[in-house]
């Protein structure tokens, strides 16, 4: 009677008859006691989950894990054991059962048998997804059809309308269920039906009781997942994370106003606003259909298809939805007080152009074994319009799929040539390549430059001919680069040598350098801009006084002249509080009486960060201003002494007086001093002739007063480059105000110091050198490396000479060594051995199987099974091949030969 009121009372749908067949059987074997009055309770016992045999007999799964005995003797049953098997003691796999559901995600299963008495290391039962196409909305949630199964059997005396409950994270493929309106909730079943999911928000599915992870794929075990562009193991190139904040601006002129726009697609939105502003939700579908709403009550809304989320608090209101959007949304902001709202927003936005794969062109050929190529379009993912490839190159996302390569048409073709010899299958139909044409001219000659070269798709034909075909047809391996860097060593550079010494030993002469055109390898060689050629010749100044004839003495050689440089007053340096600092007093006015000396005295203060000197108004000094002038007064005009030079020139050798120094400063005030030496008929003669008791003293006096400009100042030579064979040694050269205020060096009036010189120009001893390794013969497995080895000698002139080894001192550097010794890690696909041709006269076919192999690094070939080649495109499996002409078409050609003589 159960079974009749429960099929009378409900709507059974597919889902519900696979269950409702476990529940009749269950209920013929429930044993319950069922006591009235309000004292008595009411108990239910639930069967175990039963899987049906081949043979249609159920055996009882009682160990609770993914265990099914296997009790069929059915021979018929059983695939051909594999080699794997047969030694671990089990038979082959059964074949799958029927899956689960019919939709929505269920699992098959598969079964084997213990050969050896039951004593098999292993499980005897696998699984796998199936039916993994959604159901149709009006067939409800699994879980919930399964509750609903319990609608018509009594708990304690009274029907319930039995909902799922879902997320239980302690027991997820238990069946628990709550009576709809009320707090009680019971386990109706230990396990749901297998297929059912374990959580709302994945994959996951109960197998047996125990929640299996499935991944996006909707794959057993996979552990793939959705990016969030909601794309099945993707790489999140098909859309972009667009996110920021702005203010609503509002007001009561422009009470309303659009602040976001999200397009149709989109993901993971989040919009926070901050402020009084009300948020208005547009939604606009494809179709054109407009929808608005006014979001104030919190709660889950339906706008455009979409369901989103509206959450509220005092100062804060947040919109959710995780996608993806079924419209396109527009977010506005109504006024609401004088004060901006500030919205912060976060989505993931579809890339509107994609790359859609394009089906496979006709194959290249009809028979024999040719080959398929197929590419990619734009596509507009919301009109599903083709476009210029422009649109999708656009987004740096986008990466355009790499054609696919299939074979197509392996039949043999029909010969009527007599014999064929066996041939590969490339030779009936080869690939089109890439052929390149020879590369042009390098742009320059030395210091790096371009070099480019055309390529072009070329496929060749069965009699060996080779044609220009479109390119896409070579679209299935990477083009050759059609333009490349070349001659990028260094020009000749003109290298200057050390000067020699000044042709002259007193005054002024010349001095000279060895200037040569280096190359990038250091030989002398042309090529070097002669506009751009140091000079090789120079002015060079000697210190040394050379003997001149005697010349009158200067004015400034007067006697009176020593007393106003011994009245110099010491330098004062500028501080950190604004002192008054005075310059150097001027010569007297007058030669000889009364005159004035003149100073300028300025306020200055050291800034102590920079160390820089900086004036300040007079004001700003402390205390009384020094005196800018002065008197001075020399020797009386009538008093003056007898110039040296009027003395008797007959008295012999006497002291007298000749020039002034060179000022030690060329500006800031330096210093000049007059010595007196020792005088014979205008010629400077021997010190010792004259009286050392009489020697006049040493005159000085200030030069140079004037403050100084800009000018060079330069730092130690650093140490030489080279220990022989021309090195070089630098040093800074900086263009300075007042000793360290740096200046532009066109602010230096003076030609720029050298910056560089030539140093230890010595030839070096014979030496080995060494060239690059060069690039390795293979990447793995074991290959070799070779270099170029020279005995060189470094010449003082910086060029090089190349020696006989048996020159140079020492062990030779190695020239060849092993290199990538590592495994090759990474398998190859490659084929098997051909198979025997499949006739013995006629045109038949061969094949092969594929084979994953890697290298050693003795070179030896390691096979490994097929699934680490898994992904890789196998070589050509199958081939034509012609054997003799079989016996009937001798006859019928030896028939042809009777009927026509000549």
């Amino acid at each position: 009677m159960l079974i009749h009121t429960l099929a009378r009372n409900r709507k059974v749908t597919m889902g519900h008859m696979v269950f409702l067949t476990w529940i009749y059987l269950a209920v013929f074997l429930i044993i319950s006691t069922v006591q009235t009055g309000a004292s008595q309770s009411q108990t239910a016992y639930f069967l175990p989950e039963f899987a049906l045999s081949p043979q249609g007999s159920f055996l009882e799964d009682t160990t609770g894990e993914q265990l099914l005995t296997y009790r069929s003797d059915d021979q018929a049953s059983r695939t051909t054991r594999s080699d794997e098997d047969r030694d671990a003691g089990w038979d082959a796999w059964g074949t799958w059962s029927e899956c689960s559901r019919t939709c929505g995600g269920g699992a098959s299963y598969s079964l084997r048998r213990c050969l050896n008495g039951g004593n098999c290391e292993g499980r005897n039962i696998r699984y796998r997804t199936c039916s993994n196409m959604d159901c149709p909305k009006e067939s409800g949630d699994f879980r919930a059809q399964q509750c609903s199964a319990h609608n018509d059997i009594k708990y304690q005396g009274q029907a319930h309308e039995w909902v799922p409950v879902i997320n239980d994270p302690v027991a997820p493929c238990a069946l628990k269920c709550q009576a709809r309106g009320k707090s009680l909730v019971l386990e109706l079943a230990p396990k749901v039906l297998d297929g059912t999911r374990c959580r709302t928000d994945s994959f996951d599915m109960c197998i047996s009781g125990i929640c299996q992870e499935v991944g996006c794929d909707r794959q057993l075990g996979s552990n793939a997942k959705e990016d969030n562009c909601g794309v099945c193991a993707g790489d999140g190139s098909t859309c972009r994370l667009v996110r920021g904040q702005t203010l609503s601006h509002v007001s009561p002129d422009e009470p309303v106003k659009t602040v976001i726009e999200i397009p149709l697609g989109s993901r993971n939105l989040r919009i926070t606003a901050k402020g009084p502003d009300v948020i208005i939700v547009e939604a606009q579908t494809v179709q054109g259909r407009r929808e608005e709403q006014v979001l104030s009550v919190p709660g889950w809304h339906v706008l455009g298809n979409t369901t989103v989320e509206f959450q509220r608090s005092p100062d804060r209101q947040t919109l959710r939805s995780p996608g993806p959007l079924a419209a396109d949304f527009t977010i506005k902001v109504k006024y609401a007080a004088p004060r901006d709202t500030m919205l912060q927003f976060m989505s993931y936005q579809p890339i509107r152009y994609q790359w859609r794969e394009t089906d496979f062109f006709p194959c290249s050929v009809t028979c024999g074994g040719g080959y398929q190529l197929n590419s990619a379009d734009c596509v507009d993912i919301r009109s599903h319009k083709v476009l210029p490839e422009h649109h999708c190159e656009s987004y740096p996302e986008n990466t355009k799929p790499k054609p696919k390569l299939k074979e197509c048409n392996m039949d043999p073709c029909p010969e009527s040539d007599g014999f064929k010899e066996v041939m590969p299958y490339d030779h009936f139909q080869p690939l089109p390549r890439w052929e390149q044409n020879p590369w042009t001219m390098c742009s320059v000659t030395c210091g790096g430059g371009t070099q480019e070269r055309s390529v072009v798709c070329v496929e060749e034909d069965v009699h060996g001919q080779f044609a220009q075909v479109e390119e896409w047809k070579c679209t299935h391996s990477p083009p050759p680069p059609t333009k490349q860097s070349c001659n990028t060593f260094s020009c000749p550079q003109w290298k200057a040598m050390e000067w020699s010494q000044c042709t002259v030993t007193c005054g002024r002469g010349l001095r000279y350098r060895v200037v040569l055109c280096i190359d990038h390898q250091g030989q002398h060689t042309g090529g070097c801009n002669a506009r751009q050629k140091p000079h090789v010749k120079e002015d060079c100044l000697v210190p040394i006084a050379c003997h001149k004839p005697r010349e009158s003495l200067p004015v400034e050689a007067k006697l009176p002249w020593l007393k106003q440089a011994h009245e110099l007053e010491e330098p004062k340096a500028a501080s950190e509080e604004p002192t008054f600092i005075p310059g150097p007093w001027s010569t007297c006015s007058t030669s000889c009486g009364p005159g004035l000396q003149k100073r300028w005295v300025k306020c200055r203060v050291l800034l102590s960060f920079t160390r820089a000197e900086v004036d300040l108004p007079d004001e700003e000094c402390d205390g009384e201003k020094p005196p800018l002038q002065r008197q001075c007064e020399l020797e009386s005009c009538t008093g003056s002494p007898a110039p040296p030079q009027g003395r008797d020139q007959q008295q012999g050798p006497q002291w007298g007086y000749r020039k002034f120094s060179p000022c030690s400063k060329s500006c800031g005030g330096g210093t000049q001093i007059f010595v007196a030496r020792c005088l014979s008929g205008g010629k400077v003669v021997s010190a010792g002739l004259c009286d050392s008791a009489s020697r006049p003293r040493v005159m000085m006096r200030v030069c140079n007063p004037e403050p100084c400009g800009a000018r060079w100042e330069m730092s130690q030579w650093s140490r030489c480059s080279a220990t022989c064979g021309v090195g070089l040694q630098i040093r800074q050269v900086l263009c300075v105000l007042n000793g360290d205020t740096k200046m532009p060096d066109k602010d230096c009036k003076e030609s720029k110091p050298s910056e560089v010189q030539a140093c230890n120009q010595v030839d070096c001893p014979p030496a080995w050198e060494t060239e690059d390794w060069q690039k390795c013969t293979h990447t793995c497995g074991g290959g070799k490396q070779s270099r170029k080895v020279y005995c060189k000698q470094r010449m003082g002139s910086g060029s090089f000479q190349k020696l006989k080894d048996t020159v140079c001192k020492g062990v030779k550097p190695v020239a060849h060594r092993p290199c990538a010794t590592d495994d090759c890690l990474t398998p190859r696909l490659e084929g098997g051995e051909w198979s025997k041709c499949s006739v013995t006269c006629g045109t038949g076919v061969q094949r092969r199987e594929a084979v994953c192999r890697r290298q050693t690094p003795s070179g030896h070939q390691v096979t490994l099974s097929r699934a680490a080649c898994s992904g890789m495109t196998p070589p050509p499996l199958l081939r034509s091949c012609r054997m003799g002409p079989c016996k009937s078409e001798i006859s019928s050609a030896c028939e042809d030969l009777s009927h026509h003589p000549e």
